[in-house]
C-alpha cells in the first residue's frame, strides 16, 4: 500500500457506514487508508445494509443529537445534489401516540424542540392524521404531529455508493479478509493480522466493526454488545395508501411500542420495524425473524390499518445493533493500547449521521479538536439506558 504525501498508514475495520466515511475524510486528508471487511461490500449482516433508514432530527429534548441530526441533514441534501438518482427522500416523520401527547414524553419533547428550532410541525388531532394521512383513518391514535423536515435513505445503496466513492478516492478495500487479532508491539497496535496470517501494518487502526466489535475487542464487552432487532417486510396487496408523503416515515408510540416503519418501496415492499428490548444475537449466525416476531408485526399492521386490504409477509432480516450501555457512540482512542482508535457503539441510530461521522472520527483520530466528539469519548460503563427512543434509524 503506498503512502500519501505526509499523511500516515492507516488501516479501517469495518466497511460499513462508520468505516467508509471515515476512510473517505481520511483519505481526503492525505493518509493512506486500507478498509478491510470480511465482505462484500456492503455485508449482508451489517446493520446499515437494508433498504431504508430514518433521518430526522426528532430526538425527545436530546438537543445534541437533534443539532448534529440538523447537519446531517443538510450534509443528506447536498450528497444528493451531485447523484442522478437520488438517495434521501425527504418525506416527513410523523410521530403518534393514542392519548394526547404528555409533558415529558418522547412525542411532546420532540415537538417542543422542532417548535424552538422553528422547524414547521404541524400538530394532528385523529380527525387530522386522517384527513391528511388516510391509512391512518381508524388506527386509534388521536394526537401527535408531522415534520416535514425528515425523510428515509435507501441505506444499502449508500453504503455501496460510500464504497464506490472510497475506491476512486484511491482507499484500498480489502473485501473478503477477516481480522484475526490485532498486531502489537508491547503495549502498542501496529497493525492487524487476518485469519490467513497475513500481517497488514499500520501507524493507526480504526475498528468501526459495528456488531463485530466486541467480539475482535472483548475488552470492551462491558461497554457495547450485539443486539438483534426484527425488520418486516410486507407486500400490501394495495400499496396505494402507503405511498410517499400520504404515508411518510412514522413512529407509533415508539418510546412504548417499539414499532416505527416507511413508505411502500417502488418494488411493493412496506418496512416494519420494532425497537425494543431486541434478543441476543451472535453476528454470523443466520439473522432471519422468528415466527413470533414475524406474528406480532401482522398484528400490528391488521390493528393500525384496519382498512388495508391482505399485506403477506415478504421477507424481512434482524436488523443487528452494537448496543453501549448509554446509547452514545464510542468514538474515541483507546486509553490502555496506543494506535488504536474504535468508532462503534451505533446504538441503532447512527445511520443518519453518516454525512458528518467522517469527520468527527478523522478529528478525533488526528486528535484535533471537535465540538460533538466530546459526547463519544472513551467512558466507563454505568447502568444501562431504559429510554430507547432516540435510538431509531
Amino acid at each position: 500500500m503506498g503512502r500519501a504525501a505526509a499523511g500516515r498508514s492507516i488501516v479501517v475495520i469495518g466497511g460499513g457506514a462508520f468505516g467508509l466515511v471515515t476512510a473517505l475524510e481520511l483519505r481526503a486528508r492525505g493518509h493512506a487508508v486500507e478498509v478491510v471487511d470480511p465482505g462484500p461490500i456492503p455485508h449482508p449482516q451489517a446493520s446499515s445494509t437494508d433498504i431504508s433508514k430514518a433521518v430526522r432530527m426528532d430526538y425527545g429534548r436530546d438537543g445534541f443529537y437533534s443539532d448534529l441530526a440538523a447537519r446531517a441533514l443538510d450534509g443528506w441534501r447536498e450528497w444528493d445534489r451531485a447523484r442522478e438518482r437520488r438517495l434521501f427522500h425527504e418525506v416527513g416523520i410523523l410521530l403518534v401516540t393514542r392519548g394526547l401527547m404528555v409533558p415529558g414524553s418522547f412525542e411532546a419533547e420532540s415537538y417542543a424542540r422542532m417548535e424552538e428550532r422553528g422547524v414547521p410541525v404541524v400538530r394532528l388531532n385523529a380527525a387530522a392524521l386522517a384527513r391528511r394521512f388516510p391509512a391512518w383513518s381508524r388506527a386509534g391514535y388521536a394526537d401527535g404531529y408531522y415534520n416535514p423536515k425528515a425523510g428515509w435513505v435507501a441505506s444499502g445503496e449508500a453504503v455501496a455508493r460510500l464504497a464506490a466513492r472510497a475506491r476512486r478516492g484511491g482507499v484500498l478495500l480489502r473485501e473478503g479478509a477477516t481480522v484475526a487479532r490485532l498486531l502489537e508491539r508491547e503495549t502498542r497496535v501496529v497493525g492487524v493480522v487476518l485469519n490467513g496470517g497475513e500481517e497488514l501494518r499500520a501507524e493507526q487502526v480504526v475498528v468501526a466493526a459495528g456488531a463485530w466489535t466486541p467480539r475482535l475487542l472483548p475488552h470492551l464487552a462491558p461497554l457495547m454488545w450485539p443486539v438483534g432487532q426484527p425488520v418486516i417486510h410486507l407486500r400490501p396487496a394495495d400499496p396505494l395508501p402507503f405511498e410517499g408523503e400520504r404515508f411518510p416515515v412514522w413512529c407509533a408510540e415508539i418510546a412504548t411500542t417499539g414499532w416505527y416503519g416507511f413508505p411502500v418501496t417502488r418494488d411493493g415492499i412496506l418496512k416494519l420495524g420494532n425497537h425494543g428490548p431486541g434478543r441476543e444475537v451472535a453476528p454470523g449466525e443466520p439473522l432471519v425473524p422468528n415466527e413470533q416476531e414475524r406474528g406480532r408485526a401482522r398484528e400490528f399492521f391488521e390493528r393500525a390499518f384496519p382498512d388495508a386490504l391482505p399485506a403477506p409477509i415478504a421477507g424481512g432480516r434482524i436488523c443487528l445493533y452494537c448496543d453501549t450501555w448509554d446509547g452514545n457512540f464510542l468514538i474515541d482512542h483507546d486509553p490502555d493500547r496506543p494506535g488504536l482508535v474504535v468508532a462503534a457503539g451505533g446504538s441503532g441510530h447512527a445511520f443518519k449521521f453518516a454525512p458528518v461521522l467522517g469527520q468527527i472520527v478523522a478529528d478525533v483520530v488526528e486528535r484535533r479538536p471537535n465540538p460533538w466528539a466530546g459526547r463519544f469519548a472513551w467512558r466507563r460503563p454505568g447502568p444501562r439506558a431504559t429510554e430507547h427512543a432516540r435510538h431509531l434509524d
